[in-house]
């Protein structure tokens, strides 16, 4: 979507400015058409994250209205005066931008995003960090434009700037360009699913970028292509095409869309349904839960009245708004009231644990003192939630009774079993993955086989699930964790998440960082590639095809 967006801000800049490059008076419905499509590719975008949306997003609207801009500026200057004006300049803008853009996302993106981990850089980044910045260099000094897509020599006098509609040759590059890219983020590794409605969409706001014109010469020369083959393999004679009218233009367009979106979507289709099955689950089929429902709550010093709230509109969601959940808050501040705790609150049970590892350690708690007692499905919460706004939706659309295993944080994040770090600093320097992995499976886990690292400290898990593994698992992962010495507080080669190796405490573990991550695993949902790639972020929700499945390990499947 990024050429429409481009050369659509670029449109709209110049009628707004009244630039003479544009001889329309008024808004052209190219662009308003193509913002539409546009708007709908990134609607259905299911991995969406704020910082993507503000920066990317906005990074494309700013080059249109830089191209824009460029092009009102050379006008007023003059067209003799304009060349070796914008020359002038440009050399210098070029120094600015690569001195202090490169200073400053390199400076933003240590201490902003972390990427400190080496193994996380591997050498594919590496390289492709290299390739970038070499083709940055050399469109800078070869004189022409960095200002995205269009290859434009200042030695010109003309303005070859984009503008809608685009003409054929200046169009057909990026619009390739863009569909390899598309075709190759389909066949990478890890797996991206791509929408029917996104491929759709984007072909809609390309077809517009050409413009009437130009889209019925492309009818005309695909309509004529086959007759000429028809009349070929007859043995006819060649005839001179004739033109199309609009009502068969535009049904030859239609079809032509639904072809080529059809035949995208169902290689990224493929590319999904391909991916290795989940390894097999163990189940305590047995086990006959006392309770339907139950919310751990791991609490602290945390503002009772907030507690309350966030609980209330769990309890508001789909599946728990007819289960009546009953609310459980371990609470680690020795000075609390049991008794106003749960009156604030409005908790069923509150008891008090001693502060020790973290959130982690509350989870670990109920699973091994509460065994025999655990509810058919738990929710497993801090009483400060992350992202509430985004967390009620994701509720809504995926928790059902079938949930085995179903992750409240961000997902689609994953790792080597046995070389596993994150874009936030983390390594498994202790190897807990491929230690925890051998235990719930009871076999090595090969050196590249992916992990789904799960995120926050939220999430659903079953009883018959949690039972489905030795229960001398979850009481080893509470030792360690609650832990005051021994090797998991060797904090001689961590550096978890960009913390200094003297804030380690039995209180603030940075084994409780590794726990927060392997959940899935634990649960027996750390293999399902699926899960891995089919997942929304929290932002974009279950989109339209969505199903349940998508972001969790089901029990047994939906019906």
């Amino acid at each position: 979507m990024i050429q429409p967006v481009i050369y659509t801000i670029e449109s709209l800049v110049l009628f707004v400015c009244c630039s003479k490059s544009r001889s329309q008076t008024y808004i052209p419905l190219e662009a308003v058409v193509s913002t539409a499509a546009s708007s709908i590719v990134l609607y259905n975008e299911y991995r969406l994250m704020v910082p993507g949306l503000v920066f990317g997003v906005g990074g494309m609207l700013l080059i249109g209205a830089a191209r824009g801009l460029f092009i009102v500026g050379s006008e007023r200057a003059g067209t003799d005066i304009a060349v070796q004006a914008r020359l002038k300049a440009y050399h210098g803008f070029v120094i600015m931008t690569l001195t202090f853009g490169l200073l400053f996302s390199g400076i933003t993106g240590y201490y902003i995003e972390s990427i400190r981990s080496a193994s996380f850089l591997g050498i594919s980044t590496v390289v492709l960090m290299i390739i970038n910045l070499v083709s940055i260099v050399a469109a800078a000094f070869s004189g022409t434009s960095l200002l995205a897509y269009s290859p434009i020599s200042f030695e010109d006098t003309a303005l070859q700037f984009s503008y809608i509609p685009v003409h054929g040759a200046d169009f057909l590059a990026p619009f390739a360009a863009s569909l390899l890219l598309l075709l190759a983020i389909i066949i990478s590794d890890p797996a991206s699913f791509i929408s029917l409605f996104q491929i759709a969409a984007y072909l809609v706001a390309s077809i517009c970028l050409l413009g009437a014109e130009q889209a019925q010469h492309l009818v005309l020369s695909f309509v004529d292509g086959i007759q000429q083959w028809i009349n070929k393999s007859l043995g006819k004679e060649r005839r001179e095409p004739s033109k199309p009218s609009g009502v068969l233009t535009a049904c030859t367009l239609f079809a032509l869309l639904i072809l080529f979106s059809s035949i995208i979507s169902s290689f990224a289709y493929s590319a999904i349904t391909s991916l290795a099955p989940s390894l097999p689950t163990s189940f305590d089929t047995a086990f006959v839960p006392p309770t339907r429902f139950e919310i751990v709550v791991s609490m602290y010093k945390e503002d009772p009245v907030s507690v309350r709230s966030m609980l209330e509109s769990l309890r508001r969601t789909t599946l728990l708004a007819t289960l009546q959940p009953r609310v459980i808050i371990y609470t680690k501040d020795p000075k609390q009231d049991l008794y106003q705790l749960k009156e604030a609150t409005g908790a069923d049970q509150v008891e008090r644990l001693d502060n020790l590892g973290r959130e982690g350690g509350t989870y670990l708690s109920h699973i091994v003192n509460k065994w025999d007692e655990l509810a058919e499905q738990t929710m497993f919460i801090q009483a400060h939630a992350h992202n509430m706004r985004e967390l009620i939706p994701r509720i809504n659309s995926y928790l059902v009774k079938e949930t085995g295993m179903l992750s409240l944080g961000f997902t689609g994040v994953t790792c080597t079993c046995n070389n596993c770090s994150d874009r936030w600093g983390w390594e498994d320097k202790w190897g807990v993955i491929p230690a925890l992995y051998e235990k719930i499976y009871s076999h090595a886990c090969e050196a590249e086989e992916q992990i789904l690292l799960s995120y926050k400290g939220q999430f659903v898990a079953s009883a018959r699930r949690i039972r489905g593994i030795s229960r001398k698992v979850f009481g080893g992962l509470l030792t360690t964790i609650t832990s005051k010495e021994g090797w998991s507080h060797d904090t001689s080669s961590q550096d978890i998440a960009g913390a200094g190796a003297d804030e380690d405490s039995p209180s603030n573990p940075y084994f409780g960082f590794a726990m927060e991550r392997v959940w899935g695993l634990v649960m027996q949902c750390g293999t399902n590639a699926a899960v891995a790639a089919r997942c929304p972020s929290l932002l974009s929700g279950m989109g339209k095809g969505g199903k349940v499945e998508d972001c969790q390990c089901l029990d047994v499947p939906v019906k």
